[in-house]
């Protein structure tokens, strides 16, 4: 007969276990087309300026402030009209007083030029112009190293490279960025009851639901995943695929977590020599969660629910997924709205509601998605989920919530 449960700890308690793992991700290069997505390794600063000269930011006449000030409509500036800047080359006319020179959207700034105005409000005749508005020093033009200055770093140690950091890496000549290597993560499901996704169940069976939830989650989180296979409840098979996954940087297994006459994954840690740290959390849903170390390893022994191994594993196996990755953790990005009923809680117990935002006369309204840990569609339907904390009784009607992501 397998043990009891060991007793639940806290979330505080379940994070400082986490937490205590410690690891040393290599690194490696790869090529900037290859990098959103990655975590920098390094620190990556910018060895020029970008622009590398004053732009002009639209089509349009460089010119000097000074001469068009006051003017307007019916009373418009006449300048001289010096010549046209092409995009791509340099501008050798200069600006002088009383002049302009004609400017294209990128095209470079002539000397002397501080302003540019736009061409709606120029009317050209022959070699002369007249403004109908005046214009700002500055306007219209980004200037050298306005965008970035040299030695600045435009990307952090840490960072998880964004499509946009890959167009200012691209903007200052980095062709080849330095990367953490992907974490490699083995996943295993458990469960007489389960048979993979592409199979018609038989009465009494259900598909591989978890595999591919946490799979994806994974995936996002950064890490590499491998399916390594679907255990049935006996100590023996789990056992073997746990051994076959020793190589890997972290396993997670879901199914078989609850304690009960058929549930073996504990067992099979120990027989493994491999530490339980916690078997379950005092959380709803998701409190029969295994965490220990296998082979050195964190190992996630995940509850078989759908809803409850998944948010697991959003809100226990990501982060620590993305330390493993090299990234810096960030501050969560949290939407707050009011609740629009009451939503009740077990006291002692934190538990995270999944809710969907419906936005109404700028109001942000948070309603909660009742469903059983079973129900995976409650997840899908949702937006992000919400806290209830152990020592509180269920949140109110109209409480102003935080909306945590579902990733």
């Amino acid at each position: 007969m397998p043990s009891e449960f060991l007793t639940s700890v806290t979330v505080r308690e379940a994070f400082t276990q986490i937490g205590a793992i410690t690891f040393d991700p290599s690194d490696e290069m790869i090529e900037l087309d290859s990098a959103a997505g990655r975590v920098a390794a390094e620190d990556m600063p910018s060895a020029e300026a970008i622009p590398g000269f004053a732009r002009s930011l639209v089509d349009g006449y460089a010119l000097l402030v000074k001469d068009v000030q006051g003017a307007r409509e019916t009373n418009p500036a006449f300048l001289k009209m010096r010549g046209e800047v092409m995009i791509g080359l340099p501008a050798g006319i200069p600006v002088k007083e009383g002049s302009c020179v004609r400017v294209s959207t990128g095209s470079m700034v002539p000397e002397g030029s501080d302003g540019v105005v736009m061409q709606e409000y120029v009317r050209a005749m022959d070699d002369e112009v007249e403004i109908t508005r005046p214009v700002h020093r500055g306007e219209n033009i980004v200037y050298a190293g306005e965008d970035v200055s040299i030695g600045s770093i435009v990307v952090r140690r840490g960072k998880r490279i964004t499509p946009f950091d890959a167009g200012v890496l691209a903007a200052i000549g980095r062709g080849r960025v330095r990367v953490f290597k992907r974490p490699r993560v083995a996943l295993l499901s458990s469960g007489d009851e389960i048979v993979p996704v592409d199979e018609n169940p038989p009465f009494g069976k259900v598909r591989d639901i978890n595999r591919h939830t946490v799979s994806a989650l994974v995936k996002s989180s950064g890490s590499h995943v491998d399916f390594a296979g679907l255990a049935r409840d006996n100590i023996e098979d789990i056992t073997e695929k746990l051994s076959a996954a020793a190589g890997y940087d972290c396993i997670l297994i879901s199914g078989g977590s609850s304690k009960g006459e058929r549930d073996y994954i504990t067992d099979s840690i120990q027989k493994l020599n491999g530490e339980i740290l916690f078997h379950g959390i005092n959380i709803k849903p998701g409190k029969p969660t295994i965490f220990g170390r296998l082979f050195g390893k964190p190992i996630f022994g995940l509850p078989g629910h759908p809803v409850s191994c998944a948010m697991v594993t959003v809100k226990f196996v990501v982060p620590l997924l993305k330390r493993m990755a090299g990234e810096d953790p960030g501050p969560s990005l949290v939407l707050t709205g009011l609740l629009t009923t009451n939503v009740p809680s077990s006291y002692g117990i934190e538990e995270y509601v999944r809710v969907r935002i419906v936005k109404r006369d700028d109001i942000c309204l948070v309603e909660p998605v009742f469903a059983k840990s079973s129900v995976i569609s409650s997840l899908s339907a949702a937006h992000g989920y919400i806290i209830i904390p152990e020592g509180v009784e269920g949140l109110e009607k109209n409480e102003c919530v935080e909306v945590y992501p579902l990733e």
